[in-house]
């Protein structure tokens, strides 16, 4: 089988109100900027090439200009630096994020305050 006769998987990025968005194999991934919607798209596309389907990222602008920014086997390959993802500010580990009390655990405690207040 030739490279030209191979089918060619396609990963759109689209430009909704500001925002880009991504939909690719089942994950649906938004982002604030071009720029780092581009980099995980390209990053997601060259994953899924190396899995022997070529892949290809397409832009989509609000006004469906249509532009392809990347395709495996054409435009390099992201470079390592480029694979590591930076640590983004915005984002903070799941043990900072404060947890609320279930209604159960609530009046449970409140029950036994009470029982305890009443001895």
């Amino acid at each position: 089988m030739t490279s030209a006769a191979r089918k060619l998987t396609q990963l759109p990025l689209l430009n909704q109100n500001g925002r880009w968005t991504m939909r690719f194999r089942g994950k649906r991934a938004e982002f604030a900027d071009r720029r780092s919607a581009l980099r995980a798209a390209i990053l997601e596309a060259f994953e899924n090439s190396r899995n022997g389907t070529p892949t290809q990222v397409v832009c989509i602008d609000e006004n469906l200009a249509i532009e392809i920014a990347w395709t495996y086997g054409v435009d390099p390959d992201p470079p390592a630096a480029f694979a590591e993802k930076p640590p983004s500010s915005d984002r903070r580990p799941l043990g900072d994020v404060p947890r609320r009390q279930h209604r159960a655990a609530r009046l449970a405690r409140a029950l036994a305050d009470r029982t305890s207040s009443a001895r």
